[in-house]
This record gives C-alpha cells, structure tokens and sequence, in this order.
C-alpha cells in the first residue's frame, strides 16, 4: 500500500528552506549569494562534503556527563572546539582518498551576524543539492543532529525534488535530467571509505539513539532523522519519486 505521505511533508530540505528563502531578513539575503556564488562557478565535476559533528554530538554528551556543573554554552563552546579540530583530521583523511574538492562546513563562521541552525542547514541542505556528488560521513555522525539530518536529506533525494508554489528547488546550471540523476545518486561514505546505505544509516542511528536513551539524554532531532529515514525506505520501495 501507498504510503499517504507527500515528499513535502516529510523533505528536510523543504521544510529548511521555505523557512529561510520566503523570509526577508540579512540572513536569508547571505544565504542567497552564497548559493548565487557557487551556481556561477561553472566546469565544477565532482564535490565533496565533510558532515562532522559541529555543536552536537557524542563528545558533548560524554562532555554534560563528565562536567555537568558546566554552564551549557561553555560545554557546546569546548564541543565545538574539539568538533572542528576532529572535522580538520577527516578532511584530511577524505582528500588523501579522493582527488574531488572537500567542503568543510564548520569553516563557514558569519561576519556580522548570529546565526541559527535554520540557517546552516538551509545553506547546507542546498549545496548538497546543487552542487555535491559525494557526501561523507564522520565516525559518530550518528549522534549528531546536524549530520544525522544531512545523511536523511541525501536519502530523500532519492524521492525527487519538492515543490512549492513560491520557491524553485531546481535551481543549478545543468540540465534538467542530468541534475535530476546526480541528486538521486549521490553517493555517501562512511569515515572508512565505504559507502553508507540507508538501511546501514539507520542501524547506526537505532544505535546511538539506544546509547543517548541510556544515558539520561534526549535526542528528538535524531529520533525524526529515523522516523523519516523509515519512511523513505518505506517510499522507495514503493517506487516514488517525484519529477
């Protein structure tokens, strides 16, 4: 049977950008040109991204237990810090296995501006989008909230592209068909080199959501990457995709 769900009411990606891109603000303006910027960088074949653990993730919840006198942003503070040297060390490892460009989201700090997680991963979710082949996936991705829901949007690519009446989520400079194909295989790595499918992706999750349960924390960021990572199993073999 059909599942009754559309791919708008579960895409991570949709429900990024239409928070972001339909909002007027210096934010969304930002976003916008760092995308403008990449669509006018033509020649470009492939493209990496390093998903790695930026304020969240493993280290940060050994960190709370560890030190949970600690006021919460001294503990993401001293996460993030460790995050991006961890982060530094697998772009390193990726570029000594591929010869493609690596981006590295955690270099990315705005000038003159705070912002929120809706924004990165609005940024993110589309150059992944746009311009990625290859997306690789840091050792514990698992339990970050950040990487767990770049790993579901790769995979709810495969589902085709959302659609909005107000917003375009085909927007690169290639072909129609040719970019269609890219979006739907791109392919994920594990830290080791080994591609990562969706069913290895959620055991992984199942995995660490049983560690953060048995430790006192809560993961909902985490729990929805399952939730929807089962549904877009569940889509596939069903044969959706949406043109």
């Amino acid at each position: 049977m059909m599942t009754d769900k559309t791919l708008e009411s579960i895409s991570l990606w949709y429900k990024y950008k239409t928070a972001v891109w339909l909002k007027e603000s210096a934010e969304t303006t930002v976003v916008h040109n760092i995308m403008r910027v990449l669509r006018a960088i033509h020649g470009s074949s492939d493209l990496a991204y390093a998903s790695i653990p930026v304020t969240s993730g493993r280290f940060l919840y050994e960190l709370k237990q560890r030190k949970p006198l600690v006021l919460a942003n001294i503990q993401i503070e001293e996460a993030i810090k460790h995050n991006y040297s961890f982060g530094w060390k697998f772009v390193e490892d990726i570029r000594a296995r591929r010869t493609c460009p690596v981006i590295f989201p955690a270099d990315l700090i705005p000038v003159h501006q705070k912002w929120e997680q809706v924004h990165f991963q609005s940024l993110w979710l589309s150059i992944i989008a746009e311009k990625c082949t290859e997306v690789h996936m840091a050792h514990g991705w698992e339990y970050s909230n950040g990487a767990s829901e770049e790993f579901t949007h790769v995979m709810q690519l495969k589902l085709g592209l959302p659609k909005h009446d107000n917003l375009v989520f085909w927007n690169t400079k290639g072909l129609w068909e040719v970019e269609c194909e890219r979006m739907r295989n791109i392919l994920v790595y594990d830290d080791t080199g080994r591609v990562l499918s969706l069913s290895r992706g959620c055991k992984l999750i199942e995995k660490s959501l049983a560690w953060i349960k048995k430790n006192n924390f809560s993961a909902p960021v985490i729990k929805n990457c399952l939730d929807l990572l089962r549904l877009t199993e569940n889509m596939l073999t069903q044969n959706f995709y949406q043109q």
